[in-house]
């Protein structure tokens, strides 16, 4: 269930909307840039399908406010919202394991962007239908949309996150090492240039060191993926999703140095932490290639059964009750 707070947020656009008329107004488009903030600053408060529902909610409203007469420069704006909340909504999707669906939120964000020359938005979109093509074990396409996003890169914190989250992941999936390595320096080296940007759209060191820690497991070095793991752990807060994803891909390096009993405290750690509708599932897919890691050794550890049953019984990731039309640059 939403709380009050969150639904209030929605309530508010659509109160001043009611007083300003059907095309809102100054007041209703400032409760809009609000609520993308608070949205974007409590990401991961919220089950995604809980603040997707509220998302979709105050996307119906934009997506009726362009159907009345605009001023071109109050239309522009309120695409450029509509473009952010979709971006969230294919985040969403993403974490739900609704990797299709992702794809049509994306899409709308990024021609959004597009018409209305938002390259911050459409390079975010990009890399993220990037993400979730890896995810979808694509990793070519994966890495030509990695490709279109940095193109829109414009700052040395754009370039390390396309890089890290994006390319990066991609090289490594593919087994070109030294490619990879390469494009590791480059993230690293654009990082170091640029102060970090933490939020839902922004990056930071502790994302950073999750894809080198993630992309080095998938190319054999343990020994280095421990060592990031553990950076990207240190730098974010107990049971955020930022954690959990750091501890999994930790114990997996674990697992991999032939140390089940460490690789399933962790799991249970993030398992005991993170409440069922919280976790991502990217961190399900995670844990299930770590039990997928110590089923294949001889000697997987005495919590290893736990483990696997414990992921058995995660219940499926609620549903989104609410929808809202898909926006586009013409409306």
């Amino acid at each position: 269930m939403a709380d009050r707070t969150l639904i209030a947020v929605a309530d508010s656009v659509q109160l001043h909307r009611e007083a300003e008329g059907p095309a809102g107004g100054p007041e209703t488009r400032e409760h809009l840039r609000q609520a993308v903030d608070y949205y974007t600053s409590h990401y991961g408060r919220y089950a995604p399908s809980v603040l997707a529902d509220e998302i979709h909610r105050v996307r119906r409203l934009i997506v009726d406010m362009l159907t009345v007469s605009q001023r071109e420069r109050d239309r522009t704006e309120l695409r450029r919202l509509a473009g952010w909340l979709s971006a969230l909504l294919g985040n969403l999707a993403f974490h739900r394991a609704d990797y299709a669906g992702a794809h049509t939120p994306l899409g709308a964000a990024c021609g959004l962007g597009t018409s209305i020359g938002e390259d911050r938005l459409t390079g975010w979109s990009l890399g993220a239908r990037s993400m979730v093509a890896g995810f979808e074990h694509r990793p070519a396409d994966a890495l030509s949309l990695a490709g279109q996003a940095h193109e829109y890169a414009t700052t040395s914190l754009h370039t390390a996150q396309i890089t890290a989250w994006c390319e990066l992941r991609a090289l490594a999936a593919l087994g070109r090492r030294a490619d990879a390595t390469a494009a590791a320096t480059r993230a690293q080296q654009a990082m170091d240039s640029a102060a970090d940007e933490p939020g839902r759209f922004g990056f930071d060191r502790a994302e950073l060191h999750q894809h080198l820690a993630e992309s080095v497991l998938r190319l054999g070095d343990t020994r280095q993926a421990a060592s990031h793991a553990d950076a990207a752990r240190s730098l974010k807060t107990t049971g955020s999703g930022g954690w959990a994803a750091a501890i999994v891909i930790r114990a997996r390096a674990a697992a991999a140095d032939r140390a089940p009993s460490d690789a399933n405290a962790l799991a249970a750690l993030v398992l005991d932490t993170v409440p069922p509708d919280h976790l991502r599932e990217t961190t399900r897919q995670r844990l299930i290639a770590l039990d997928q890691d110590l089923q294949a050794q001889r000697w997987p550890g005495t919590d290893a059964s736990e483990l696997r049953e414990r992921l058995r019984a995660l219940p499926a990731h609620l549903p989104v009750r609410r929808s809202s039309p898909e926006p586009n640059g013409d409306d």
